[in-house]
């Protein structure tokens, strides 16, 4: 099930993730509340006080590193750079971006998912049509399908049949015509199986058969 997160919880979850892996690095810009044009924006400014990023955002990350998840006027979530440069979009999963899982975090391009990690680099290239946050060094991914919610229906469907009916409060998962579906990991290595997790090892299958053993982290192993 798909539980809603306040969005300024989600925010504080975003921006502690990043301190708390690069608290010894003093280079950092903090957010800062802007009122004067009677609503509450978010802009960021140096640790010496200096305003870097006016401030135009609804919401924000409390830090920013090499890149801050923002709210925009359009209310659009979009991660962004200390130049203020938009450097990806992320994965909208429920009522705000994705949260980073085991360093990485879902991003959006061409309507296809990849990963970045915490500077916003992108890890791997979005070229899935869903994929699910890491957990133990792996992804399950897609390609091909669509959303299929608990009453067996995609949205094209519920739209068809209830017009414009809200559809945030229903859980799904991925189904229909799925082309291809697998396991990856955080160095973009697919396979076609894997096995539990055990003693911190798991038996790894790539599409053509060849076999691997992986780590908990999802890391090649030695053979």
């Amino acid at each position: 099930p798909i539980m809603k997160t306040p969005l300024i919880l989600i925010l504080i979850l975003l921006s502690s993730q990043a301190f708390g892996q690069k608290k010894n690095n003093k280079n950092y810009l903090i957010s800062y509340v802007d009122s004067t044009s009677g609503k509450e924006l978010i802009g960021y400014k140096s640790l010496k006080g200096d305003i870097i990023i006016k401030a135009k955002y609804q919401n924000g990350s409390d830090t920013l590193f090499k890149m801050a998840i923002v709210m925009t006027s359009q209310s659009e979530f979009v991660g962004i750079d200390r130049n203020d440069k938009i450097i990806l979009k992320p994965y909208i999963y429920d009522n705000g971006p994705d949260y980073f899982e085991e360093g990485l975090i879902r991003f959006v391009e061409n309507n296809k998912i990849g990963f970045a990690n915490q500077d916003g680099q992108k890890i791997i290239k979005a070229k899935y049509s869903f994929a699910t946050p890491f957990e133990d060094g792996i992804s399950v991914y897609y390609i091909g399908g669509e959303r299929i919610y608990d009453n067996g229906k995609t949205q094209k469907q519920i739209n068809q049949e209830s017009g414009a009916f809200d559809i945030s409060d229903l859980h799904w998962t991925w189904g229909g015509e799925v082309t291809e579906g697998g396991y990856l990991n955080k160095y973009g290595q697919e396979f076609q199986k894997v096995t539990e997790l055990i003693n911190s090892k798991r038996d790894a299958w790539t599409k053509d058969g060849k076999h691997y053993q992986l780590n908990q982290k999802g890391q090649l192993l030695k053979n």
